[in-house]
């Protein structure tokens, strides 16, 4: 499993990924986390526009290379909550970086943050044996006032895939807000 400070390539034969988001949201609050991952081009912009964020609201990439599977909007049940399917093989060769966001679905109009969560956490799986290559928790009482995480990237390398935790809270407050930073021109 990679750590925060040492992304490593992956092994050529994983050809297929799945990322998995669960939580549980405290008895007086019901959170509405979100699982996002943006394709992004060399310069950092979205590949395909606003196509290139897949989301609850654009669950497919246009290639099929990505798709979220479900979008589950209490956190109840055990295990992954929301699940999404990346399939390494026919990402289009334009995205170089695939930038994975999580967060609360109108969580600064509703007053809540990632302080008010439980159990919550990220990982990221090779699909064919299960493997966890990455695992982040979610929940932490500091973060009070945020309402969006970037968790991790996986960046193409010439032939080889890298992937890299950047657990790091952003100011912004959702989606859209986090589209423009990435438009291209």
């Amino acid at each position: 499993m990679i750590s925060d400070s040492a992304p490593q390539r992956l092994p050529k034969y994983v050809s297929q990924l799945r990322c998995g988001l669960g939580w549980d949201a405290q008895a007086e609050a019901e959170l509405d986390l979100d699982m996002a991952v943006l394709a992004l081009t060399a310069d950092g912009k979205l590949a395909a526009g606003k196509e290139g964020v897949i989301y609850a609201g654009h669950p497919h990439h246009p290639s099929g290379a990505i798709q979220l599977l479900n979008d589950n909007i209490t956190g109840a049940g055990e295990g992954d909550d929301e699940q999404l399917l990346i399939r390494l093989q026919v990402v289009p060769a334009e995205i170089k970086k695939l930038l994975f966001v999580v967060n609360i679905d109108c969580g600064e109009e509703q007053q809540q943050d990632f302080s008010q969560t439980e159990n919550a956490f990220w990982r990221i799986l090779d699909n064919a044996n299960q493997q966890v290559l990455l695992r982040s928790a979610l929940s932490n009482p500091q973060w009070q006032g945020i309402t969006t995480l970037f968790i991790a990237t996986l960046e193409r390398i010439e032939t080889q895939w890298q992937l890299a935790s950047c657990l790091e809270a952003s100011p912004l407050n959702n989606l859209n807000e986090l589209l423009y930073g990435y438009l291209p021109a």
